[in-house]
């Protein structure tokens, strides 16, 4: 009898755990896009801030080869699908120490990034910058800062 209360016990506790977790992921902003941080460095060459969305292994290419002119050896550019994704790379300013956190939401006809609290990444003068996974889409990027 006390092995059959136990297990029952036990399936009731599992059974909770698992409807909080469902009830967790109903509650999230449907407007809000997925974006998965990829990589975070402290040297892209730019100058200025700068937001660039990313389409195709073209693209991708070209902008390894440009953060990677002072590198030995070079960042390697990660494996894309570009059929379902795109990248989304933030490039900071010189006088930037801090990497930025974006946040990405969907509107009727496009899609606004908008830059969060930023991460301290160190006291030197550098030029940070971010890049982003995100799902594929057609629709224009407007940046809210």
């Amino acid at each position: 009898m006390f092995k059959y209360f136990i297990c029952f016990f036990l399936l009731v506790i599992v059974q909770l755990n698992s409807c909080k977790s469902i009830a967790q992921s109903n509650l999230q902003d449907s407007n809000v896009i997925g974006m998965e941080l990829i990589l975070n460095e402290n040297y892209s060459g730019f100058e200025q801030e700068e937001y660039i969305l990313i389409k195709n292994k073209k693209e991708l290419n070209a902008f390894y080869g440009r953060i990677n002119r002072t590198r030995k050896p070079g960042l390697t550019p990660p494996s894309i699908d570009f059929t379902t994704e795109m990248i989304l790379v933030w490039c900071g300013d010189t006088s930037a120490s801090n990497y930025a956190s974006l946040e990405l939401s969907e509107k009727e006809d496009f899609l606004q990034v908008q830059k969060l609290n930023s991460k301290k990444a160190s006291n030197l003068v550098v030029s940070p910058f971010s890049i982003y996974k995100l799902p594929l889409s057609s629709k224009k990027l407007k940046i809210q800062k």
